[in-house]
């Protein structure tokens, strides 16, 4: 994770790890390209060019999606 813009900034893996269990790599990219979830493209330590995603606007995408009663039931 990293701070950039006063928000926490991490890859699909570190902000599904950071939302909970039932919170997947998969829907983090799929609520940046349906539900307007900013990314950034940052070149790493390493060289590789990686996307990173809002914490802040991820945890409120997805409350808001476990409010909703629609879809599948969420894990408790």
């Amino acid at each position: 994770m990293i701070p950039l813009h006063g928000d926490e900034w991490g890859t699909a893996q570190e902000i599904a790890g950071r939302l909970g269990a039932d919170v997947t790599v998969a829907m983090i990219r799929n609520w940046a390209r349906r539900d307007g979830l900013s990314n950034v493209e940052l070149t790493c330590d390493d060289g590789k060019r990686r996307t990173h995603y809002s914490l802040n606007q991820a945890a409120r995408i997805e409350a808001k999606k476990d409010s909703s009663g629609r879809g599948r039931p969420r894990a408790a």
